[in-house]
């Protein structure tokens, strides 16, 4: 593992010690004597002793980092801890830790101030961070930057051990203007397992108090000699099937476009089952979580298990499984079902016209 990020030199810096160097050179050439080659040796050695004393800060540097929750929520503020631990007989001059601001809000003075730690000193600093997106990914700091007592060489090195987070997306109105269609809006859903529907049927059982009034059947009432009531078929009507077709990136190219995307989808995806769940209309919603998964939403708790799936990650635990998920619903598409509507979402057209395809 690499663990250098970047080396930089400070131009005005540098130009000062070029023409120090030369007069340098001159002095020891012109007058000579120990004092003269001291000072030469010293500016010779000045970048390989810097560059050593950088590397001694972060090998003996420690970084602990903890989130005050485990699983945060997409804009929510949390307070983020860190501890910076100096184990080393050297002091570390000037320190800057390297944010994840491409994906991250950070509040507080503490973070982003220059830090300077003496031998065996341990310092703590706190601030509020919020996630700017959806998903699994790395949060906090990515990174420290270390400069030398002149400021003219600063070495960036990679935290090896980043703070993973779990963010949940928000739940939206992203998904109405797609779903919000006639087959869909006619559509009943599939039947329900937890609940039954108020819809007249063909069975028939004794009246209890209570029963609505429209719901006895006054002609077998009459020919039976006491009241009868139609018992409540469950729906089942038209289906409505969500697919939702996750991208397969390996953990290398999970950058912050990647991130973006993901947002988008998985904020689509949770806003699409809740829109069905909010209405009372039950779907099916086929998805990877490892392998491919399957579940009919019928209730405000069967909601909320989908929702934690697709926040703990939706992906691929083998490429098979992303092969078959992609010949499903390629299968899927090609041909039309007479009592189903099909919603396909995929992770990979997110900004163009397929992202979203509804057919039935």
């Amino acid at each position: 593992m690499n663990i250098i990020d970047k080396i930089h030199i400070k131009p005005a810096g540098f130009i000062i010690y070029v023409l120090l160097l030369i007069a340098g050179i001159v002095f020891a050439s012109f007058y000579g004597g120990m004092l003269p080659f001291v000072i030469l040796y010293g500016l010779l050695l000045f970048f390989p002793v810097s560059f050593l004393y950088l590397i001694l800060n972060y090998h003996f540097l420690y970084v602990y980092q903890a989130l005050e929750v485990h699983r945060l929520i997409k804009g929510d503020r949390h307070k983020l801890n860190v501890s910076f631990e100096n184990t080393g007989f050297l002091p570390i001059h000037d320190m800057e830790a390297v944010l994840y601001l491409d994906r991250c809000d950070f509040s507080g003075k503490d973070i982003n101030d220059r830090i300077r730690l003496e031998a065996r000193e341990k310092k703590k600093i706190s601030a509020n961070v919020t996630c700017l997106y959806a998903g699994t990914y790395e949060i906090g700091i990515k990174g420290l930057k270390f400069s030398d007592a002149f400021g003219i060489l600063s070495v960036t090195f990679v935290v090896p051990y980043s703070f993973r987070a779990i963010v949940s997306p928000r739940i939206t109105d992203l998904a109405n203007s797609y779903l919000d269609i006639e087959n869909v809006l006619n559509s009943t859903g599939l039947k329900s397992e937890t609940r039954r529907e108020e819809i007249p049927g063909n069975d028939i059982r004794p009246y209890n108090p209570g029963d609505p009034i429209t719901s006895i059947n006054w002609k077998v009432s009459a020919r039976l000699d006491k009241l009868a009531v139609r018992v409540p078929d469950r729906m089942d009507t038209r289906v409505i099937s969500l697919y939702l077709e996750a991208s397969n990136v390996p953990e290398k190219f999970k950058d912050t476009e990647y991130i973006k995307r993901r947002d988008h989808f998985l904020e689509f995806a949770v806003s699409a089952a809740y829109y069905f769940a909010s209405r009372g209309i039950p779907v099916m919603i086929i998805y990877p979580a490892g392998k491919i998964t399957e579940k009919n939403i019928d209730s405000y708790e069967g909601f909320l298990e989908f929702y934690n799936d697709a926040s703990s990650g939706i992906s691929y635990r083998s490429d098979d499984e992303y092969d078959r998920m992609r010949r499903l619903i390629r299968e899927r598409r090609m041909v039309d079902a007479l009592h189903e509507t099909r919603v396909f979402i995929s992770e990979e057209a997110s900004g163009s016209e397929d992202f979203c395809i509804v057919t039935g």
